[in-house]
């Protein structure tokens, strides 16, 4: 045996046992009663449902960017035939077995949509194709359509779900047979795959979050929603891992050398997410065109100024200037405390993309009415009116939804956490436990 390679210890304990039971269990009981909570809020708040549903979609997209980041990270793991990741690969394959339930969980915003409901996307609404409100988006509304939205939706959710099934079924395949030729199947249907996963997470990004504001568009916005997702992916592993840990499974085979790389790819992210989003907004700040302009103009003004600058100190620059750390990364309590600390700014970058577009502005507008010029007042929509109208309002129901759909996150992990939690007989496996930071 190298010097290069371990074997995997004869005491350590790498089945899961009751470990995924009780994290559904767990998922249930956090699910069942925040939500509760969140439709008690819901049916006081007196806006007929508007904030429950915008919480709604902001915690629905903090635990599918989680899932999306993890099966980033399993495809990644085949297509470059990396070493340290096999340990942890199997619990990123539970994690990306979320995706099913995750979108279910989606159609809790997606139903309301297809039955008519107006005041969550604006492209919805009857006053957004009036012609003389909105001139620049009668090209849009054969994609922005309730119906074709709900079927592109349900695509999505099928296409991640198949293709984390397909690497996760290959994976305890190959527990069983020890034939190396799986590992070659996956690396070479990783490319495609990895192909396939970035066109789809871009379009569940325009969809789901950028169409709020549907007047505005950016070409990067998808890529900083999967390096914010990749951020919050790795910070909730290196939690999951630690807890597994902390079970007495996996204490040898997951080492300090293993977190220092989940650390690392915290820490590259955090930076990656920031200089994508810095790109996004010089590219239209110094372009200075309206349509493009006006999403951070209500962020940089007003209210939401204050959500922007927490934003870039706590998820970008204090987090960046102290993970530059070798010994943060290998400490495990910083990294923890770290992990979680990304996790929480994770959700205040959701909702800062999300939630400005809360309040929309009536206005009286010249229409033709039965032939005849008259006026009427109009719902203008998202990102108008006075920005001193628009007020951050932080509402219990943001804090409660989150949590519930962390409760559905929970269920889908602990449900797909069975068996080994560590592939046995993947060929790299010797590899991986021997590895050593340079």
């Amino acid at each position: 045996m190298s010097a290069l390679q371990k074997q995997l210890s004869p005491d350590e304990k790498v089945k899961a046992g009751k470990l995924g039971n009780n994290m559904t269990k767990v998922g249930v009981g956090v699910f069942v009663a925040f939500m509760v909570i969140s439709i008690v809020l819901g049916s006081m708040h007196g806006d007929h449902w508007k904030r429950f549903l915008y919480s709604y979609v902001i915690g629905w997209s903090y635990v599918a960017s989680i899932a999306i980041g993890m099966l980033w990270l399993v495809l990644l793991h085949h297509l470059t035939r990396s070493r340290w990741s096999t340990v942890v690969r199997r619990i990123a394959e539970a994690m990306t077995g979320a995706f099913p339930l995750i979108w279910i969980a989606g159609l809790g915003f997606i139903i309301p949509l297809v039955l008519g409901y107006q005041d969550l996307y604006y492209w919805a609404h009857p006053d957004a194709k009036i012609a003389v409100l909105n001139p620049t988006m009668a090209h849009k509304f054969g994609w922005l359509d309730p119906m074709f939205f709900a079927v592109r939706y349900v695509i999505y959710g099928v296409i991640y779900s198949a293709i984390a099934m397909y690497f996760a079924k290959k994976s305890r395949q190959q527990d069983d047979s020890g034939d190396p030729k799986l590992s070659e199947q996956m690396r070479i249907a990783s490319g495609p795959a990895m192909i396939l996963f970035a066109v789809v997470t871009c379009l569940v990004a325009f969809d789901v979050l950028m169409s709020l504001a549907p007047k505005w568009y950016s070409t990067i916005y998808g890529v900083t929603f999967w390096g914010s997702g990749c951020v919050g992916g790795f910070s909730a592993l290196a939690l999951i891992v630690l807890w597994i840990q902390r079970s007495g499974r996996l204490t040898t085979a997951i080492n300090e050398e293993h977190y220092h790389d989940i650390g690392k790819w915290i820490f590259s992210f955090t930076f990656f997410w920031a200089y994508t989003a810095f790109s996004q907004f010089m590219l239209q700040w110094y372009g200075n065109m309206p349509d493009e302009t006006v999403w951070y103009k209500y962020r940089m003004f007003g209210d939401w100024q204050w959500v922007s600058i927490a934003i870039l100190v706590g998820y970008w620059a204090f987090p960046f200037v102290i993970l530059m750390s070798r010994w943060t990364k290998r400490i495990v309590p910083a990294l923890v405390f770290f992990a979680v600390w990304q996790l929480v700014f994770h959700w205040l970058d959701l909702y800062w993309n999300a939630m400005p577009q809360y309040d929309w502005h009536e206005g009286l507008h010249r229409v033709l009415v039965d032939g005849q010029l008259q006026e009427k007042l109009l719902q203008e929509g998202p990102l108008t009116g006075q920005i001193a109208l628009h007020h951050v309002g932080f509402s219990p129901l943001d804090v409660t939804v989150w949590i519930a759909m962390v409760g559905v996150l929970l269920i889908g992990v602990g449900s797909s956490l069975k068996g080994n939690l560590i592939p046995i007989k993947d060929p790299t496996l010797p590899l991986s436990l021997a590895h050593e930071q340079l």
